[in-house]
Order: C-alpha cells, then sequence, then structure tokens
C-alpha cells in the first residue's frame, strides 16, 4: 500500500494579519485532495490561531481548526494541522498544539508540544505568548493509513521521543516546523540549519523505521524552507520553495523492514524476481528491535543541567524564564499514553 503525502509550505502571515492564513490554507487543501492526496500536513501554527490574536481579531465566523476540519470531512482526506490554545489551569500560560483531523473531519489526535521551547524563543515567535506548559502526553493515532505519530518542531531533535512513538506503534512520524518572521541568525539563502534538520529526519527515520514529514512557514518573501519527507532508506522528496509539494510512502516496504532482521533468510544471495520488495536495501532491517533497556538507566536520571519545563510554578511565580533548577515533576513523565 502506497500512501500519497502532500506537505504544504506556505507563505504565512505573521501577527495581526494571521486569521488570511486560513483562507490559504482551504486553498492548498483542496489543490492537494484534487491531486489525490491521502494526507496533508501543514506547518507549526499553522492555521492558527498561534502567532496573532487567539480570538483572531474577531474576523473569523470560527475558529480555523473547524474550517480545516470542514474541508477534511468534504474532501476525504487526513490532515495535520496546528494551533495555539490556553491552558485555563495557570493565566498566561498555553499550549502549542498539533492536530491530527481524520476523513470525517473529527480530530482524532492532538498533540500539545510535550517539549515546548524557551521562553524567549517562545515570545518572539508567538507574538510575546511567553509561557507554554508541557503536554502530558506523546500522541500516536491508528489510522487507516497507518500508525500516526506527531511531535512539534525541535521535538525531532531529541532522541528519546521519536523512539517512545516507535516503540507506540508510530509508522509515520509528523513534525512540523515554525519559522522566522524577521532576519536572525539563522537567516540565509540556504541556511546550514537545513541541512542538520535533514539530516536529524534521516537520522530519526533510520533508527526508528519510520517515516518522517517535515514542513514549515515561510513569513518573509524570499525566504527559504526546510520542507521534506525522510524514509528510512533515502529522502523522498525536498523543497525550499513555498506550495506544496508530494511524496509516496511505501508502507508494505516499511512493514517488510520492521518485520525482518539480518538472519539466514535476508542475509543468502536473494533471487530478486522473487523477493517480496524491490532490492537493494538502504537501510538495516530490524534495527529498531535492537534494544537493551536495562542499559538505559542514566537516560532517566534528572541533572541539575536540566533545564526546567515548569519554571512558572515555582515560589513567586516568577514568569521571567529564567532557569530555577529542577522541579518534583511527580511522575508527570510517565503519564504518556497510546491515542487511539
Amino acid at each position: 500500500m502506497n500512501i500519497k503525502v502532500a506537505v504544504v509550505q506556505p507563505e504565512s502571515v505573521y501577527g495581526e494579519e494571521e486569521y488570511k492564513n486560513v483562507e490559504r490554507a482551504l486553498s492548498y487543501l483542496r489543490e492537494a485532495a484534487e491531486k489525490g492526496a491521502q494526507l496533508i500536513c501543514f506547518p507549526e501554527g499553522y492555521p492558527g490561531p498561534a502567532h496573532g490574536p487567539l480570538d483572531s481579531g474577531g474576523r473569523l465566523k470560527e475558529p480555523p481548526i473547524e474550517s480545516i476540519c470542514r474541508k477534511a470531512r468534504e474532501f476525504q482526506v487526513y490532515v495535520s494541522a496546528s494551533n495555539v490554545e490556553l491552558n485555563n489551569d495557570i493565566p498566561n500560560t498555553y499550549f502549542l498544539c498539533q492536530k491530527l483531523i481524520s476523513p470525517k473531519g473529527q480530530i482524532i489526535g492532538n498533540h500539545r508540544r510535550f517539549q515546548p521551547d524557551e521562553p524567549d524563543l517562545n515570545e518572539y515567535l508567538f507574538g510575546g505568548k511567553r509561557n507554554f506548559a508541557p503536554g502530558e502526553n506523546l500522541t500516536v493515532v491508528d489510522t487507516e493509513l497507518g500508525k500516526i505519530g506527531l511531535l512539534i518542531c525541535s521535538e525531532l531533535f531529541v532522541p528519546e521521543l521519536a523512539r517512545i512513538e516507535m516503540l507506540m506503534g508510530a509508522e509515520i512520524i509528523i513534525a512540523p516546523v515554525n519559522g522566522f518572521h524577521a532576519p536572525s541568525l539563522f537567516n540565509s539563502e540556504d541556511p546550514p540549519l537545513f541541512e542538520t534538520w535533514r539530516c536529524i529526519s534521516r537520522a530519526r527515520a533510520a533508527e526508528n523505521l519510520v517515516y518522517v514529514i517535515v514542513t514549515q512557514n515561510i513569513f518573509v518573501r524570499g525566504y527559504k524552507g526546510v520542507g521534506h519527507v525522510a524514509g528510512p532508506e533515502k529522502m523522498l522528496a525536498k523543497s525550499k520553495e513555498p506550495g506544496i509539494f508530494y511524496a509516496e510512502l511505501e508502507m508494505n516496504r516499511l512493514r517488510w523492514l520492521r518485520s525482518h532482521m539480518l538472519d539466514r533468510s535476508t542475509l543468502g544471495k536473494i533471487d530478486k524476481t522473487k523477493s517480496e520488495i524491490d532490492l537493494p536495501l538502504g537501510t538495516r532491517p530490524g534495527q529498531h528491535l535492537l534494544r537493551r533497556p536495562e542499559a538505559y538507566g542514566l537516560l532517566v536520571q534528572r541533572l541539575e543541567s536540566d533545564f526546567d519545563y515548569f519554571y512558572y510554578l515555582n515560589s513567586g511565580q516568577k514568569t521571567n524564564g529564567e532557569h530555577h533548577g529542577s522541579l518534583n515533576l511527580n511522575n508527570r513523565h510517565s503519564a504518556m499514553q497510546k491515542t487511539a
């Protein structure tokens, strides 16, 4: 079974005019669906609201995500979209969300960024919204296309998160990126950061035997995007330009790689005319099964240098983003569960 994926890398609008993104998003969605896409992926915070007022300045009749849900139902496609939501439990805090929407127009997965960015970066990216609460769960959704895991932006740089989602069954990981809305130390004709990002995606795909989908907002005309689709054997597609690009995910091949190891049946000379999949192979089959959990204890030991994702809960309600040391998380990280 092959899946046609449409990756939308839009020219996005930031700030008070952000509400305009939803009209463009619906146009992209229609174009991708008409070209046969089964899964359509939008960037982080898109169509929002995220970078501007959370009420879209009162200029829309309904929240953008509801508009996306209606069109997903109309075109019978899966859609990954993103927004920012208030954290109703703690004043002046937010959740950065990535949603997976079904062909029935239902939100079947809602990933709240598990490891938010640093407060200064949040403030820059999201129009002054500084304090983002970490989500409690990692999310993998079982769909007709396969099992889809959700991450956001640089969460892909955390190998443990992609590994856990793979262990939860993920075959596809969607990790949308935000983007800089003004010149920064990362901007250039072809930013070196982009090559690093592609390298990270290829690594996550190869070590976990998954497909990784990345796209981002292009806020400044003339800037480039990091969009790509990485497979465990090769980079399937990439684009620097605004617009839509496409990739085919070979799910039968992926499942073969995940169900075989380098044993006698695969080490010998294989008759290519009788092989279940096209040869040669571009990765190590069964790599995700070669684990020694008893040796990984250091990964879950808290260190003095660890970033405190609950800094805003410290005494005195400090919200200036300073690092205040460790905080007892009361086993919050044990709350990870699979979303069906």
